[in-house]
């Protein structure tokens, strides 16, 4: 266990992993999709023909969420806005829930779909009474996902709820 990669070694290899796939003009995520060779360990929320909203692995925040659509769109300006509708529509649903099952005050949302080839994710952030308000949510510190199975179960449940 000594010899063990740190989170941040993790993390830093994934990175290498995504910088490597986009300089071959690859999108790192489809590229996910079709192998599980990028995120495979991810601790899943909901999984459908359109989204896979996972728990960020290395979360600034507690219910720290990725909202990935699924086809492959570079940022939301290539969204048709029935498309739009569909992703912005979802995800009141899944900021509902997250504020239900995990008892956020708010769900901040926000896109970087930036650097070489991306692909279209939207990071949903929490925020908890006591917690700072503003974009400070969004530089929070990072660390490892710990009770992903837990956090991911009170956000399933609460999303089937409001469903």
């Amino acid at each position: 266990m000594g010899n063990a990669p740190t989170w941040t070694q993790e993390r830093a290899q994934r990175n290498a992993q995504i910088a490597a796939l986009q300089k071959q003009s690859v999108c790192y995520i489809c590229h996910d999709f079709a192998t599980g060779a990028v995120f495979g360990g991810q601790t899943i929320i909901y999984d459908d023909d359109l989204f896979r909203v996972v728990l960020d692995d290395y979360p600034r925040m507690l219910g720290h969420t990725i909202v990935v659509y699924k086809p492959h769109r570079e940022d939301i300006s290539a969204l048709s806005e029935e498309d739009a509708g569909q992703l912005f529509g979802f995800c009141t649903k899944l900021i509902r829930a997250i504020k239900a099952g995990l008892g956020a005050e708010k769900v901040y949302l926000n896109t970087m779909c930036d650097g070489g080839i991306t692909h279209l994710h939207l990071q949903l952030f929490p925020r908890y009474p006591g917690d700072p308000i503003g974009s400070a949510r969004f530089v929070a510190p990072r660390g490892p996902l710990t009770n992903g199975e837990t956090i991911a179960q009170a956000i399933q449940e609460a999303l089937h709820a409001t469903r």
